[in-house]
């Protein structure tokens, strides 16, 4: 734990190589992140001590679990709480890199449906979005902006995980039909349409 919590303390952009998303380009059985575990350890310390955890390592973990996310064709499963630290320790600093993590795949989207955030912290960022959003010039961004809004208003009415489940590992299921990752990606890109990205 020393090595995890050292390195959170000392973290700079220098530092961010060791939890980049390392992937030895294989999928399914052969996947591998050769950073997978040091990150979630690193992920899983700054959970539970955000006070201790930077917003700049707080966004390189995010991104690097959103780039997890598009090539293991699921998220992490603290994704949803990562991005909860980040928000509240990044304010409308980390506005712009959450929402493009938010959108990086469809599991993405669906785990931040879960998070949980204090009123007074979606107040700031709903206003600080309403003020953005409009000077936004880029349209994929601006898209990404409205429904990262979107999100956050559903979250402040309590309603955001309405229609959303999710399954912990090890979880009995019976009755279930596979879907092929061709198809995955024929949902995913019509999602990602909607909000004028290109297709993942």
């Amino acid at each position: 734990m020393s090595n995890v919590q050292e390195y959170v303390a000392n973290y700079t952009p220098a530092e961010a190589a060791r939890v980049a998303f390392a992937w030895n380009g294989k999928h399914a059985a052969e996947f591998q992140d050769t950073n997978q575990e040091f990150r979630l350890a690193v992920a899983k310390y700054c959970i539970e001590h955000p006070e201790q955890a930077s917003p700049e390592l707080l966004e390189t973990l995010l991104r690097a679990d959103a780039a997890w996310s598009r090539e293991a064709w699921c998220s992490p499963g603290q994704f949803d709480k990562l991005a909860r630290v980040l928000l509240i320790r990044g304010g409308d600093s980390v506005l712009d890199a959450f929402a493009e993590c938010f959108y990086s795949s469809f599991d993405t989207f669906g785990a931040c449906h879960h998070m949980q955030l204090p009123q007074h912290v979606l107040v700031v960022l709903l206003e600080a979005l309403q003020q953005r959003i409009p000077q936004c010039l880029d349209p994929q961004r601006k898209k990404w902006l409205e429904g990262s809004h979107e999100l956050l208003g559903k979250l402040q009415r309590g309603v955001a995980s309405q229609g959303w489940a999710t399954l912990p590992p090890g979880t009995q299921v019976s009755n279930v039909r596979v879907v092929w990752p061709r198809l995955y990606h024929r949902i995913w890109r019509r999602i990602r349409s909607w909000f004028g990205s290109e297709a993942a």
